[in-house]
């Protein structure tokens, strides 16, 4: 695969696009973690979709194009899972260590009916998280009596998905098909999107689809990483920008008022997001979508614990979007941006 030179630097807006998504995830966060109700993205979206699975499509999307893309430019298994590492692992652990050692305590501190923070249990969530895959949710019992108290970080749960989606690339990659055999590429993702439509389409998909797809709910996330890898795959016979980011927004607004978004909308909002990233060109001064995605629900759950819900949605999102974004900043500048250094 010849990646276009106009696809391959930095001359799009998907760093202001993440950063929008990221900010729809708290806005969908905000209702469920302060126990404000139905959201209004789901009741205009006729409850196909809430806003927090609708933002994360999209980042799988993204992600789908632009870590293809990586492994095309480098072209090295290795280098590969080393500048991944380097994306993803930092920012995660930062979020682990304040979220159990920062924000935790104070949640217990203000939260009236909470349990005593205890320094064991914020090693054990630390430590039984590590690997990604989250299986400690909570930091003992401080949460009790919140709105919301199954879990602390309930965004960290798709960085498990995403990793594997990462090592579908690798394998991909490795075997040489992104670059002579991309029409194997152009199968599998044809075949997983398929699984996805049976499960979907049921009641009588459990028959075709793997068993770890219908129980997990990732197919929509593969579906639109796929969309998006296959985008940077053929890249050169699609018109990527302009107009087309017209037509693929439309049929993602269509999909969403008028029906069908289970079914085609991941992989539509995919396309209609990357033609977006290059229709016009942003560059912005840090990265703070990852940081807001990892950071913002513990922050969402102080501020509850604080009473901040008590002041209506709009204060309570608001301010949620600006402690996250200020914590963002601090890893980005702090944790994230040296460790990408290093990718060099």
């Amino acid at each position: 695969m010849n990646v276009n030179p106009a696809t391959a630097g930095r001359d799009n807006a998907f760093d202001l696009i993440r950063l929008i998504l990221a900010g729809i995830v708290v806005y969908g966060h905000a209702h469920l973690v302060g126990g404000f109700g139905d959201e209004g993205f789901a009741l205009v979206c006729r409850m196909q979709t809430t806003s927090g699975p609708f933002a994360v499509a999209g980042f799988f999307g993204i992600s789908g194009f632009l870590v293809t893309r990586s492994f095309a430019l480098r072209d090295n298994g290795l280098n590969f899972v080393r500048a991944r590492l380097l994306r993803i692992l930092p920012g995660f652990y930062f979020a682990l260590l304040v979220t159990a050692f920062y924000l935790a305590p104070l949640i217990a501190r203000f939260n009236p009916t909470a349990g005593p923070w205890a320094a064991s249990s914020a090693f054990r969530y630390v430590w039984e998280n590590a690997l990604v895959r989250i299986r400690t949710p909570v930091v003992g019992g401080v949460l009790r009596g919140l709105p919301f108290d199954a879990s602390i970080n309930g965004a960290l749960w798709t960085l498990f998905p995403e990793l594997c989606c990462y090592c579908l690339v690798l394998v991909l990659g490795v075997l040489g098909w992104f670059r002579d055999g991309r029409t194997n590429v152009l199968l599998v993702a044809v075949a997983v999107l398929a699984l996805h439509a049976a499960i979907v389409l049921g009641p009588k998909g459990y028959i075709v689809a793997p068993t770890f797809l219908q129980l997990t709910g990732w197919s929509p996330l593969i579906a639109a990483f796929l969309a998006g890898c296959l985008a940077c795959c053929f890249q050169e016979r699609l018109d990527i920008g302009g107009r087309s980011a017209v037509v693929w927004a439309a049929a993602t607004l269509a999909l969403l008022f008028f029906g069908g978004w289970s079914l085609l909308g991941p992989a539509v909002l995919a396309l209609a997001l990357i033609h977006t990233a290059y229709a016009f060109r942003v560059r912005l001064p840090c990265d703070l979508s990852y940081g807001t995605y990892l950071l913002h629900f513990p922050v969402l759950q102080l501020l509850t614990s604080l009473g901040g819900n008590r002041h209506g949605f709009a204060v309570f999102y608001a301010a949620g979007l600006a402690a996250s974004a200020a914590l963002a900043a601090l890893s980005w500048y702090v944790v994230e941006r040296p460790f990408l250094r290093l990718k060099a």
